[in-house]
């Protein structure tokens, strides 16, 4: 799957400097970190609350509980959330997002006050997955009995900018590469015509495929960038600094409030 896109910066810096400053990294502060989500589907509105750890930590990111948590629209209705497991919170009253309106996030933790806004990205949705065998991986497969492709079509509105994140499912597990891949694409990227993209994974027989497509704004696009760069950087000498990840999110918190409409297409592979 050569022409599998897969979004991952690397800045080529080489430099000297005549002073070696020595950056107490391990000393930093934690900071909130704010993942938050509403689409147009009820049932899958959440935020997510954590706190940073120092670099290298072996230990769990801690999660933060006993926050007061709200998302509210332009119309004024706000959505309370309670907390269903430490650090997760979802709605207390199920709702669903509506395209083209402005949500708006609040969390008050330890005194501390965190907006968000955000409005709800919408697309046509995709047309269509199929299967198709990959003779070269099936001769030599990373994972034995996986060598199907699951394939998407569909068409991209060119008469509009529009960014995405795609989410790719194998049997209802999320692939991320253990982490390291984020799938944000432009629509100069997509083209018009989208045919016969390939997933960027293998399937075998009777496994279950399921992709999720999130239309985001553009500064979602660029903090999904500026994530992956910072997943990806391994810090060698052909790795760029660790940039700050640009957010939405006002008071000091890392992360991003999103507000997209969910398409979402499955198909089982029965060769």
């Amino acid at each position: 799957m050569k022409n599998i896109i897969i979004i991952f910066l690397s800045v080529i810096a080489l430099s000297s400097c005549d002073e070696v400053v020595e950056l107490d990294i391990q000393q930093a502060e934690p900071r909130l970190i704010i993942e938050a989500l509403v689409t147009n589907q009820p049932g899958r509105q959440y935020v997510q609350l954590t706190r940073t750890i120092p670099f290298g930590a072996k230990e769990k990111v801690p999660t933060v509980s006993g926050a007061s948590v709200s998302v509210s629209d332009a119309y004024g209705y706000v959505m309370d959330y309670t907390e269903s497991t430490p650090g997760y919170y979802v709605p207390a009253e199920p709702f669903a997002g509506t395209p083209g309106i402005t949500y708006t996030l609040h969390v008050e933790v330890d005194g501390q006050t965190y907006t968000a806004e955000e409005v709800m990205q919408d697309v046509p949705p995709l047309d269509s997955l199929a299967v198709r065998e990959d003779p070269a991986e099936k001769a030599d497969p990373e994972e034995e009995g996986r060598f199907y492709e699951v394939l998407i079509y569909g068409k991209e509105p060119q008469e509009t900018q529009n960014f995405y994140l795609f989410k790719f499912y194998r049997n209802d597990t999320l692939f991320t590469n253990d982490g390291s891949w984020i799938f944000a694409y432009d629509d100069t990227i997509l083209g018009g015509n989208i045919q016969a993209l390939p997933a960027p994974l293998y399937y075998a027989a009777s496994d279950k495929a399921k992709l999720e497509m999130y239309p985001i704004t553009r500064q979602a696009y660029r903090y999904y960038l500026d994530l992956s760069s910072n997943i990806n950087n391994d810090g060698g000498m052909f790795s760029g600094q660790p940039a700050n990840v640009r957010t939405n999110i006002e008071g000091g918190a890392l992360g991003y409030f999103q507000a997209s409409v969910l398409h979402t297409l499955e198909t089982e592979v029965n060769p």
